[in-house]
């Protein structure tokens, strides 16, 4: 499978890694693995790097993808950051958002992993003040 991941509880993080030419029924078994992952569960945040990877999907399969991540959004999963790098893998995955965000996703695409990181880190709810961050 050209996308592999980690769940690391301790850090309340998903890592998935995306590499080669990424296709729907890439995306579709890879969501379905976390589907049937025992340590799927309420606090998780998710770093998908497609840093190494390119897009092979159509609009039309991409919003059945979004729908599909809805359902790990009802098994707890929080905020999505995503990394790309490519020109075509940013234009997907800003595509994605939109679908994402008109159903209810916390999703956002970086070209920086640092920068997805701090995006994620915003929402680890270890913050200690009052404040309440906006979305962009």
């Amino acid at each position: 499978m050209p996308i592999s991941y980690t769940i690391s509880r301790e850090d309340r993080l998903i890592r998935a890694v995306a590499t080669g030419i990424i296709s729907a029924p890439d995306l579709h078994q890879f969501i379905d693995a976390l589907l049937e992952d025992s340590r799927l569960g309420p606090g998780l945040r998710g770093l998908y790097d497609a840093s190494e990877a390119e897009p092979n999907i159509t609009i039309l399969e991409l919003a059945e993808v979004a729908g599909k991540v809805r359902e790990l959004l009802n098994r707890g999963l929080g905020r999505i950051a995503i990394v790309a790098k490519s020109s075509a893998t940013y234009r997907v995955s800003k595509t994605f958002t939109v679908l994402g965000r008109a159903i209810g996703i916390d999703v956002d695409v970086f070209t920086e992993l640092a920068d997805a990181e701090a995006y994620l880190e915003e929402s680890n709810g270890s913050s200690n003040t009052d404040e309440t961050s906006l979305h962009r």
